[in-house]
């Protein structure tokens, strides 16, 4: 029997909370009232490096050498893995929240924020050799640079202090933070706008001449390896209006915070694992081994996940359900899985059984279906993605968001109840045992199966080596 299948059938109950919908769906109303007309969007990562997105799309047969993709593939390791140094740091906000340019006038660009601690951005980069000054930054990391202090304007608080951290990619995983001020956001803003503007026109032209030579073309780009690039013929991007908009000075006291954290809570293992790698383990082994990518690019889903994500703030700030920082710290503490990696995602359900609210975890997710049908329950994947984030927690009960924009912005939540959650835990605990495995025998068709409808229509890059076995992969 599949995860989602077992997790289903340990569903004791669940019901729709239409207080809290009808609340919710007040103030995504009122934010989608003042969002402009959807367009086609560029990611910020995108934007700091326009002649690698630009290519990628040109040459899409053009594969990562395998060295580059190990490596790309070790780096999201590391920085999952060091997630929990973040959560566990004062005045810890949300890991992995999404932004979108249309709220703050910047229509067309959206991102995703490492971490918010505070009212501070973070991004955690991972690196072979740390860099020492704020001038080596400019010098060799401007694309980090620019995608933190992208993520400043563009996120609707604009804040002017954050932070860039660069870790070592091998223990003892030495840390570096660097304090970053938006001195001249104007000028940031128009960077990015011009950065838009020139890729899109590169686009409808199919002349990349506008975009600056590759970031990466000394070190080992893949469209240069290939031969199908022309950044030979191309200027680095000037970063002078960058270095003139930004005061950057290393942060010991930052530094030597997070170390802490870091010695604390880092654990022996550097395996970190999402909900996803728990219901898809191949998805995870693809990625962490063979260094392949999902093919998905994101799609409407994504404009009204970052409505939701920002109606859910202002809901839990104003209607007095977000935790406050001990009751985060608590819930921090209260993970019996050190392996898994979860979005710090909870908030205080109050009702006249409990008037001051009741600390459960939630999703959120988007349904871009147009029949009726599929609102009347739940779906199978968030039923088992919820119930392992209630197990990792030793919650018996959390909530599931559901927005259905083509079914009249209808907002639905369910309170879902879970028995047995112990069996839950005992699960997850062996399926990463059993990545753990898999990952150091290289051994792929050791783990159980995808469910069929998370194979990209039948694209996926594991499709052969998934089917040349006698398990018939995902298809089963």
């Amino acid at each position: 029997m599949g995860i989602i299948d077992e997790i289903n059938q340990l569903v004791a109950d669940w019901t729709l909370d239409e207080s809290l919908a009808s609340l919710l769906k007040e103030v995504m109303d009122q934010q989608l009232i003042e969002q402009p007309a959807r367009i086609d969007y560029h990611y910020v990562t995108h934007l700091t490096n326009p002649a690698q997105r630009f290519f990628s799309i040109a040459y899409p047969e053009v594969r990562k050498p395998p060295a580059l993709a190990r490596r790309l593939a070790r780096g999201k390791q590391l920085h999952s893995f060091a997630g929990v140094w973040f959560r566990n740091l004062p005045d810890f906000v949300v890991e992995e929240g999404t932004l979108d340019g249309a709220w703050v006038g910047l229509l067309g660009v959206r991102g995703k924020i490492d971490y918010r601690v505070g009212d501070s951005i973070f991004e955690l980069k991972t690196k072979d050799k740390l860099p020492e000054t704020p001038e080596e930054i400019l010098s060799s990391y401007p694309q980090d640079l620019e995608q933190l202090v992208f993520y400043s304007v563009i996120h609707p608080s604009g804040p002017a202090v954050n932070y860039l951290i660069f870790m070592k990619n091998s223990a003892p995983f030495n840390l570096k933070a660097f304090r970053v001020i938006t001195e001249d956001a104007g000028t940031i803003k128009s960077i990015l706008v011009s950065r838009m503007r020139a890729l899109s026109k590169s686009f409808k032209t199919n002349d990349p001449s506008r975009l600056g030579r590759c970031r990466y073309y000394e070190s080992g780009c893949a469209y240069r390896v290939s031969g199908s690039c022309l950044c030979d013929g191309l200027e680095p991007l000037n970063v002078s209006a960058l270095q003139r908009s930004v005061v950057i000075n290393f942060d010991e006291a930052f530094t030597k915070l997070l170390e802490n954290a870091r010695d604390t809570h880092g654990g022996s293992s550097t395996f970190s694992l999402s909900t996803r790698d728990i219901i898809a383990p191949r998805k995870h082994y693809m990625e962490a081994i063979s260094g392949s990518e999902s093919l998905y690019e994101g799609d409407e889903k994504d404009e009204y996940k970052a409505c939701a994500w920002v109606s859910m703030n202002k809901l839990k700030k104003h209607h007095g359900i977000d935790l406050s920082r001990s009751e985060k710290q608590s819930v921090i503490e209260s993970q019996r899985e050190p392996r898994l990696r979860v979005g710090f995602r909870w908030l205080k359900l109050k009702s006249s059984i409990h008037p001051s609210g009741e600390i459960v975890p939630y999703l959120l997710n988007i349904n871009l279906s147009r029949k009726p049908a599929s609102a009347r329950n739940p779906h199978e994947y968030h039923l088992a993605e919820l119930g392992i984030v209630c197990a990792a927690y030793g919650k018996g009960k959390g909530v599931i968001i559901r927005v259905c924009p083509n079914l009249g912005k209808l907002v639905q939540v369910f309170h879902v109840t879970y028995q047995n959650i112990d069996r839950i835990k005992q699960r997850v605990t062996e399926t990463i045992d059993s990545l753990e495995r898999a990952e150091e025998k290289e051994d792929l068709l050791s783990l159980p199966p995808c469910p069929l409808f998370m194979n990209d229509g039948g694209k996926c890059p594991l499709m052969k080596e998934c089917h040349s076995g006698e398990e018939s992969g995902c298809t089963l």
